[in-house]
């Protein structure tokens, strides 16, 4: 009898328990004030979180909801209190016009537990965030820091030269994670790094990949189960699970070797610049773990974003040699001889900022930015969402848009230019708002990456010294589905790697 009572209770147990589950897929499904609106979307994501999370585990959550989006159209329901968009309007007014909360992955994308630019969801910190490390990112630094820059583009040269024509070929994401490190050491730090000049490679790279493994791990996953994952000991998980101390203590150590009183110069970098800002209302300065922590979001998204879209911009100039041979033939007809590196000039070259344009537009480093609908609700796309929905704007989906990109995968810059008389002009015959609109691979608005500038002049810089000086080609493992997306939280070549060739031709 006792066992049967036993049997019975487990039994009943049970059936409790599927009767919740069914009731709350229920309410997610047709009840809820969300469900309500009737936003188009597969049950399977509607249910519940586990399609979200499981596509977060495959890592291929973007491209799973770039599909939905070419199924269901530019408003999607992506889990029971999710909502992705394309649509132009709505993805500006969820970035620029209201004030929407970060969501809580974003909340998450801390360093040493401490709070930074990309992870805080209070404005008046923000705002101090921006305000005290804005002189690193503007004026007189960028203008100092292109020139610095000069030098690390000869290293790059150097290594090329050296490495580049071998059979092997040569790792462009690997080098391109060491040069962007290199150029944000020098940028932002006044640190030189030399991973490009000396071959070696500091820790900070694998522990910058670790970390990220790290934090989509910790957010794809319930925490009682990625708690129970960084009890298991294995040296490879110990190693992921120990990134944010490392990446910590890098920071750290720069931080300590900047001097805590101000020279009297413009000029100054991020860190002198936190650790002499004073709050205009408090008097009071930023701690040494909000400075650490901001060092910390911009050390690996500054590397990453970056090395990863300079790795397709080379990986394009190999596959479609046309690309090539207009950027040498303006980058010639610039007469920037004496010069080859003036940013003022170069930015102004219109095929060469067409197809930096191009690269982040079909391969946006960056998904799903999503923020939380505030207090009261709102209507978006013409659908009353809940306060408390999550909302994001998919920049990858946005830029691979059929109706503004036909041929959207295709690097194509004279989607934007035509050639009048042998010069690069503005096409006219374009929906030009629309499809600007639709290009926001570094977000929009104020809490738009913070970084733009310095990454625009790296790329920029980067992508002039490969062309002026050797011609590239690819090797024969770097195809069309070696460099297919993955999304890591950034998203990289499946591959992890794109391995090409480099022939010295100098302009």
């Amino acid at each position: 009898m006792d066992r049967l009572f036993q049997i019975d209770v487990v039994v009943s147990g049970v059936l409790v328990l599927l009767t919740i589950l069914t009731g709350r897929i229920v309410w997610n499904i047709t009840l809820s004030p969300l469900a309500r609106q009737r936003i188009p979307g597969p049950a399977a994501a509607v249910a519940t979180e586990l399609w979200y999370q499981w596509h977060g585990v495959r890592m291929d959550r973007t491209m799973a909801i770039d599909k939905l989006f070419k199924t269901y159209g530019p408003v999607v329901r992506i889990g029971p209190n999710r909502v992705a968009f394309i649509d132009s309007e709505a993805v500006h007014k969820l970035h620029r016009l209201l004030p929407f909360n970060k969501a809580e992955f974003l909340t998450k994308m801390t360093f040493g537990g401490g709070p930074n630019t990309a992870s805080t969801s209070d404005p008046t910190l923000h705002a101090k965030f921006r305000r005290w490390h804005a002189p690193a990112l503007r004026g007189v630094r960028l203008r100092e820091t292109a020139v610095i820059l000069v030098q690390q583009m000869e290293d790059l040269i150097s290594r090329l030269t050296a490495d580049g024509s071998q059979a092997g070929g040569i790792d462009v994401l690997h080098l391109m994670n060491l040069h962007t490190l290199d150029m944000l050491g020098l940028a932002l730090f006044d640190a030189k790094f030399d991973q490009v000049k000396t071959g070696r490679e500091l820790p900070f790279v694998k522990d910058s990949a670790d970390w990220l493994l790290d934090f989509l791990t910790r957010t794809s996953l319930p925490p009682a189960i990625y708690g129970m994952l960084k009890l298991i000991p294995l040296k490879r998980l110990r190693e992921i699970f120990s990134a944010d101390d490392s990446i910590c203590q890098f920071a750290a150590k720069l931080y300590d070797e900047t001097p805590d009183k101000p020279t009297g110069s413009e000029n100054i970098n991020m860190i002198a610049a936190g650790k002499w800002y004073r709050d205009p209302v408090t008097g009071e300065a930023p701690t040494k773990q909000e400075v650490i922590s901001d060092m910390g979001i911009f050390l690996v998204a500054g590397t990453d974003t970056n090395a990863i879209a300079l790795t397709f911009a080379c990986y394009h100039l190999a596959r479609q040699p046309r690309l090539y041979e207009n950027l040498r033939d303006e980058l010639r007809s610039a007469n920037m001889l004496d010069n080859p590196y003036e940013i003022d000039v170069l930015r102004e070259l219109p095929y060469l900022n067409a197809f930096v344009k191009e690269v982040l537009r079909s391969h946006s480093p960056a998904g799903l930015f999503e923020r939380v609908v505030p207090k009261g609700g709102i209507v978006l796309a013409g659908y009353t969402l809940p306060e408390g929905t999550v909302v994001g704007a998919s920049a990858y989906t946005s830029g691979l848009r059929e109706d503004l990109f036909p041929d959207a995968k295709t690097v194509n810059p004279e989607r934007w230019l035509m050639n009048v008389n042998g010069m690069w002009i503005q096409r006219h015959d374009i929906p030009l708002d629309e499809m600007n609109a639709a290009c926001h691979p570094f977000s929009l608005g104020l809490r738009a990456c913070p970084g733009r500038p310095l990454a625009e002049i790296e790329t920029v810089l980067t992508i002039t010294t490969v062309v002026r000086n050797f011609r590239v080609r690819l090797h024969e493992s770097t195809t069309e589905d070696s460099m297919s997306p993955v999304d890591l939280g950034v998203i990289p070549p499946k591959a992890h790697r794109c391995l090409l060739h480099f022939e010295l031709n100098p302009l």
